[in-house]
């Protein structure tokens, strides 16, 4: 559950999660591909944990491919020895034994770790247990020597708590919230790695939230983030949405909303591409007709967010990873059809843009007419034999029809779509989606029947 990914200098993936062998046991396991995602090695246990709750793995890798992996140890226990955060490493031929990161700190909790641009090691951490009584921690490390611990803002009478970070060198860029009252609100931090400062917190914006948020920044290295709003509590009654915002000059655009209102989204991440296009990735619940959740992936298209369904299952986890690598995005996430008897997944995106650049070269998808009344012709050219599949879905991601899934030689292929009749007449006016899946290829194009 709750898995943690990173795609070292050499493109192999790397993934670790927390698995439950017992009500009160639960390992850290940990497995790689090296060929993007299409084999993995058999899952290791990195602890031999016998008997103890071990918790929230993160993983990290440095320039020279070494790994490092933090967890929060006996996470059940709030003895001067349990519920510590602990980190072990790997330099490519063995794993270390692990080493205590919060020394001394029983309560520590929710660790992250970040490399910096010098390959030295940040690892956070929280400690407290009641809303606006949490404060961060961390410290860094420095030739095999651990700093000082740190608190940036325990000297304040509010809680701040920065949960999610983007690194533009020597700077990350957080994300978290603002807590007063017992009310959230999302927040912007900078820390300075270079002198070890954060700067004064900006509040990104009023809503009042929840903590899932996540930041990333644009090609401009300007940050960008999308959150969890909630018009009231508890969280699930009322209205709720996923927004999304960037900073402008000195200030924060006003949000917009990516999806809501009728379903709760959590796990909140956020990536943007190269070419400068936000992805946002969520789980959502529905009500109690539709027992399934749903991971769904929104991008920006003009100016509507449009949705890709990327899984469903009766049982999914809060906190999915996303994380972009050349022209992919990577998405691992947990899934089950009984509550903690589930699997680890990774679905990959090809990005759009990209896609295009692809497609100019070895295929080009043509939709005509479009607006159309009736009839829809779907012409491309397949470069060489191979799966295809071409499928309609409407804009919620919902499967409308399959025109082809089957092996095709090289060559142009003219397809029929037909949209006449009752059918017309129940769907239109509407926009939907085609989808062209070539090998290893998609491409998406809108079209629009109309009456």
């Amino acid at each position: 559950m709750d898995p943690d990914m990173v795609i070292d200098n050499n493109g192999v993936i790397h993934v670790v999660w927390r698995y439950q062998n017992s009500a009160y046991h639960w390992l850290i396991l940990y497995t790689k591909s090296e060929d993007d995602g299409q084999t993995w090695t058999e899952p290791i246990d990195l602890l031999q944990n016998t008997d103890l709750w071990m918790l929230q793995p993160h993983i990290a890798c440095d320039s020279k491919n070494k790994l490092y992996v933090t967890y929060t140890h006996d996470g059940n226990s709030w003895t001067p020895e349990g519920r510590l955060i602990k980190m072990l490493t790997y330099d490519g031929h063995q794993w270390s034994e692990p080493i205590t990161v919060s020394e001394g700190m029983p309560g520590s909790n929710y660790s992250s770790i970040a490399i910096n641009q010098n390959d030295k090691p940040y690892v956070f951490w929280f400690i407290g247990s009641q809303m606006g009584q949490i404060d961060m921690y961390y410290r860094y490390l420095i030739e095999d020597t651990w700093s000082d611990i740190y608190c940036p803002f325990c000297d304040s009478s509010v809680a701040h708590l920065p949960t999610m970070y983007s690194i533009e060198e020597p700077v990350m860029h957080w994300s978290g919230v603002y807590q007063i009252f017992g009310v959230e609100k999302p927040e912007y931090f900078i820390f300075d790695t270079d002198v070890n400062t954060w700067e004064n917190p900006e509040i990104i914006s009023q809503d009042t939230m929840v903590v899932d948020i996540d930041i990333s920044l644009n090609t401009s290295n300007i940050p960008e983030t999308a959150y969890r709003m909630i018009s009231v509590f508890p969280p699930g009654i009322g209205f709720e949405g996923t927004m999304h915002t960037k900073k402008e000059g000195t200030s924060w655009l006003p949000p917009d909303l990516v999806s809501g209102t009728d379903k709760r989204q959590v796990g909140q991440q956020i990536a943007i591409d190269q070419n400068n296009d936000v992805h946002v990735v969520e789980y959502e619940y529905y009500n109690s007709s539709n027992m399934e959740n749903m991971l769904v992936h929104y991008y920006e298209s003009g100016n509507q967010w449009i949705s890709q369904p990327i899984d469903s299952a009766l049982h999914m986890i809060n906190f999915p990873k996303m994380i972009i690598s050349g022209n992919q995005l990577y998405v691992v996430y947990y899934k089950g059809e009984v509550v903690l008897l589930g699997d680890i997944w990774i679905s990959k995106y090809d990005i759009v843009t990209n896609i295009k650049d692809v497609v100019r070269q070895t295929t080009e998808l043509k939709i005509y007419p479009n607006p159309s009344q009736g009839d829809v012709y779907i012409e491309f050219e397949n470069n060489e034999l191979q799966h295809v599949n071409l499928s309609v879905t409407d804009m919620t991601g919902k499967h409308i029809v399959t025109l082809i899934n089957e092996i095709k030689p090289p060559g142009v292929y003219r397809q029929l779509w037909k949209v006449t009749g009752k059918y017309r007449k129940e769907n239109a006016p509407h926009l939907y989606l085609v989808r062209l899946q070539s090998g290893w290829k998609t491409v998406t194009h809108i079209v629009e029947i109309i009456k």
